[in-house]
């Protein structure tokens, strides 16, 4: 007598089987590509928007340092003065040098134009040209006359061997107060 047959079970998955879970696979793969990209695009973006913070917040710290070691001539007829326009300014100063000291240089502050975008620049007489702030609509500068009762701002300063408080760098309406020199 032989021992009853019972239905061989299966051993592997079918053709079907095979297909679908290769489709859920891609689908998922896709996915997941799809995902990873959009991570790449979003840390591209952030890393340049921390790059632009940098750059704008050394190059305020630039300017500040720039305006804080001015200089002007106390004797008069000297070529070391101070003139400044609402559109920008030029004056005398200590630059830093490669060899790590300092020197007299003159700079020119101002709002230019390049390749169709409005630029705040500091130019210096040791051929820097350092882009202080970029793409904005309108700028100019003003300068402190006299702090006393909430301060006497003026439009112009001619070329005088004296130099203004401080000045004001307005941009779209938002205003940078910089200090001038030491006082006092």
């Amino acid at each position: 007598m032989r021992p009853p047959r019972f239905p061989a079970e299966r051993a592997g998955f079918t053709l079907v089987e095979v297909m679908v879970a290769l489709v859920v696979m891609g689908v998922v793969l896709v996915g997941a590509r799809a995902m990873l990209g959009q991570i790449a695009d979003d840390a591209d973006r952030i890393t340049a928007a921390a790059s632009d913070a940098d750059r704008e917040a050394n190059a305020e710290g630039l300017l500040r340092v720039i305006l804080g070691r001015l200089e002007v001539s106390p004797m008069p007829g000297a070529e070391v003065r101070f003139e400044g326009e609402p559109h920008g300014m030029r004056f005398h100063t200590w630059c830093d040098v490669p060899d790590g000291w300092l020197e007299r240089c003159e700079a020119s502050l101002g709002f230019i134009q390049v390749e169709e975008e409005s630029m705040l620049a500091l130019r210096l007489s040791t051929g820097e040209l350092v882009p202080l702030r970029r793409g904005f609509g309108a700028g100019e500068l003003t300068y402190l006359r006299d702090a006393a009762d909430g301060g006497t701002w003026v439009q112009r300063w001619g070329a005088s061997i004296t130099a203004p408080i401080a000045v004001g760098v307005v941009i779209d309406g938002d205003t940078t107060l910089v200090a001038i020199g030491e006082r006092g």
